[in-house]
């Protein structure tokens, strides 16, 4: 009965030795490599890679076959042809090259099947010389799969860009509720250090009962204070199990990837969205990358294919088709020697009214596209200034702070030593040691949100992923 308890502790030994609290980078490559979310986004992104490899697919090399026997009659024909086409997208062009040949008699009406013994080669193409020239619904089909391929690709950045930020604003909330909590805890063990020092005072004549009952308000209150920041850090950390994918999976729970996060986060986080840039033209270039950008492109690039399309369709069709042909063998005289071939065929479409409107309505998804475009670009634009200041502000307030926890503690320390010698009250003290506690604990504020307001340009930028950062 005890082997399954000693293998399960084992387990839960090297599942919690595999799957230790994340740096940042550690959290972001695992949520990459293995976040359901992203891998969704990559799967479309895969449809959309199949769909262009489809469309390609018809400009393949085709082989044709054809046979045509007359089993009982008057005539006994026999005949038979395979051949190759190979489709180009210049032109609308088919290059082609056949052989056929053909044994008994035929009527007169199907004289063209006839072959002299060894039968007839040929070689020719055909092209389109006004519409499909520029283009048809088979190239169009193949920019058009393209075009989306690189849409979907954008999207997926834009899409892993929205998942990341949201996963490290959730790991920026776990380490902030955990140093909070810490600040919070280490100012109640000092307190719960000094009550017995405080109680033997009071029984000694030295201070006042009140003296001991205000000290026990304020450790009571101190104790609130701890668990309100322990249900914050264990609610926070409930939030980033969602996010946090170790490496092997830890029971495939969230509970399970919620006790991984049981112990502290890292001292060094391994932040890799420092910040150094302080004018928005210096990210001008990052602007114009912006996978939403390029999405829209990739969008508007599909719109003017169709115009392009419904512009073709409204061209007269004339296509062109040349021909080389030498039958071989012994046979008909008529049929001894080189055959050359120039067909044109002529096509005038009426009732044009359709394709003028897939060209007006291309037109103004067109239209349409490009505004939102402009519009974007500003946005960011916008962001981007807003991310800067912000971030200025943030650094010197975290400075500030900086300054201020240092001589709340300063303070605090001078008041414990007056209030050892006897030259301070309790009262006094406490709110010096309160004084400290908010400064620290607005330090940790000012620090997280410097380090938001950092994450935050970089996801405007869409540069959250390691390869664009």
């Amino acid at each position: 009965m005890r082997l399954p308890a000693l293998l399960a502790g084992c387990l839960l030994f090297t599942t919690t030795a595999l799957a230790q609290p994340p740096n940042v980078t550690e959290f972001v490559s695992a949520l990459i490599q293995r976040h359901p979310e992203f891998l969704a986004t990559r799967a479309r992104t895969d449809q959309a890679a199949s769909v262009r490899e489809e469309a390609d697919a018809q400009f393949d090399l085709r082989l044709v076959q054809e046979t045509y026997v007359r089993p009982s009659g008057y005539y006994d024909g026999r005949y038979a042809e395979q051949g190759i086409v190979q489709p180009l997208g210049p032109m609308n062009a088919e290059v082609f090259g056949s052989y056929r040949i053909s044994d008994g008699s035929f009527p007169v009406y199907e004289a063209d099947y006839q072959t002299l013994d060894q039968g007839e080669a040929s070689i020719g193409v055909k092209l389109s010389l006004l519409q499909n020239r520029d283009t048809d619904s088979r190239r169009l089909a193949l920019t058009s799969a393209a075009f989306n391929y690189l849409e979907a690709e954008s999207t997926q950045d834009v899409e892993l860009n929205k998942l990341i930020y949201r996963a490290v604003s959730t790991w920026l909330e776990w380490y902030q509720s955990h140093q909070k909590l810490q600040v919070v805890r280490n100012l109640l063990t000092l307190t719960r250090s000094r009550l017995r020092a405080v109680e033997t005072r009071v029984e000694g004549g030295d201070l006042a009962e009140i003296s001991l009952t205000e000290f026990r308000a304020t450790l009571l209150q101190r104790e609130v204070l701890e668990q309100e920041a322990e249900q914050r850090y264990e609610l926070a950390q409930r939030r980033l199990a969602y996010f946090w994918r170790p490496e092997p999976e830890v029971a495939g729970e969230s509970a399970a990837r919620a006790a991984s996060l049981d112990e502290p986060p890292p001292e060094q986080i391994q932040w890799p969205y420092k910040t150094t840039t302080t004018e928005p033209y210096d990210l001008a270039e990052s602007i114009a990358e912006h996978p939403g950008l390029s999405a829209l492109q990739a969008k508007v690039d599909q719109a003017r294919n169709r115009k392009q399309l419904a512009q073709n369709e409204v061209l007269p069709q004339l296509d062109l088709e040349v021909k080389l042909a030498q039958d071989l063998g012994e046979g008909l005289e008529a049929l001894d020697g080189t055959e050359s071939v120039v067909g044109l065929s002529f096509y005038m479409p009426l009732g044009q009214r359709g394709a003028r409107a897939r060209e007006a309505v291309a037109n103004a998804e067109i239209r349409e596209l490009e505004y939102e475009a402009r519009v974007l670009k500003e946005q960011i634009e916008r962001d981007i200034g807003v991310s800067l200041k912000a971030l200025q502000y943030s650094r010197q307030i975290l400075n500030l702070s900086r300054q201020q926890e240092q001589l709340a503690s300063q303070l605090l320390n001078q008041e414990l030593a007056r209030f050892n010698a006897g030259m301070s009250d309790q009262f006094l003290l406490i709110s010096r040691e309160s004084t400290f506690l908010r400064a620290q604990l607005k330090r940790v504020d000012a620090h997280i949100e410097v380090l938001r307001n950092e994450l935050s340009l970089h996801a405007t930028l869409a540069r959250l992923a390691p390869s664009a950062t």
